[in-house]
């Protein structure tokens, strides 16, 4: 289900690590982080820019599919 989200909506991002070697032990581990939506991504429909939260000098905005954003409750 694809949820309409609008920029400043507070979310939680779960994802699975796939840039990991395929012998790393940790292919399949899932991390979440919390993050606030930007605005729609220009990757395609059902992407979004996600600012990560408490990121100071990491990261920043990233492009993430909507199957991996839920509400974030706090």
């Amino acid at each position: 289900m694809q949820q309409k989200w609008k920029p400043g909506d507070r979310v939680t991002v779960v994802t699975v690590n796939r840039g990991l070697p395929v012998l790393s032990k940790r292919q399949d581990v899932a991390e979440s982080w919390a993050g606030e939506i930007v605005g729609p991504s220009l990757v395609g429909p059902g992407w979004w820019n996600v600012r990560r939260a408490g990121a100071k000098g990491r990261g920043g905005v990233h492009a993430v599919p909507d199957s991996e954003i839920g509400p974030r409750n706090r």
